[in-house]
C-alpha cells in the first residue's frame, strides 16, 4: 500500500512539472530595439567579448545618455533562417527588450527604442 501510494506522488509530480508551460517574457512597459549592423546610437562605444558584457555595458551607456536606471535588459539573438544585409542600417537580427521605469519611456524613444508590435 505504500509503494502504490509513494508511486502515485511520483507519477503525480511528473505529470506535474512536464505539463507547465515555459513563463512567457511580460512585454508589459517594455521598450524594443532591433539592433543593425553598425548604425546603432552606441556604436563603437559598447563593446564586449561576450553577450553579458555587451549588455552590462549597454545598460551603463543607456543610463549614461538618458539619465535613467533600467533594471533588465534582454537581448534576443536572432532566429536560424534570418536572411539580413550587409549594409549598415540593415537589421543584425538582435533584438534588444528593455523595461524602463513608468514615465522615462520617451527618453529611449528619442534613442531609438519602440513600443513592441
Amino acid at each position: 500500500m505504500k509503494n502504490g501510494y509513494l508511486l502515485f506522488l511520483a507519477a503525480a509530480s511528473l505529470l506535474l512539472f512536464s505539463c507547465r508551460k515555459k513563463d512567457k517574457l511580460s512585454m508589459k512597459g517594455a521598450l524594443v530595439f532591433n539592433e543593425t549592423q553598425c548604425s546603432d546610437p552606441w556604436r563603437g562605444e559598447v563593446t564586449g567579448p561576450n553577450i553579458e558584457t555587451f549588455v552590462q555595458n549597454l545598460e551603463l551607456w543607456l543610463e549614461k545618455e538618458t539619465g535613467v536606471a533600467i533594471n533588465n535588459i534582454k537581448r534576443i539573438p536572432p532566429r536560424r533562417n534570418l536572411i539580413v544585409c550587409e549594409a549598415c542600417t540593415c537589421a543584425s537580427g538582435y533584438q534588444l527588450i528593455i523595461w524602463p521605469p513608468p514615465g522615462s519611456e520617451q527618453a529611449f524613444i528619442d534613442l531609438g527604442f519602440s513600443k513592441p508590435q
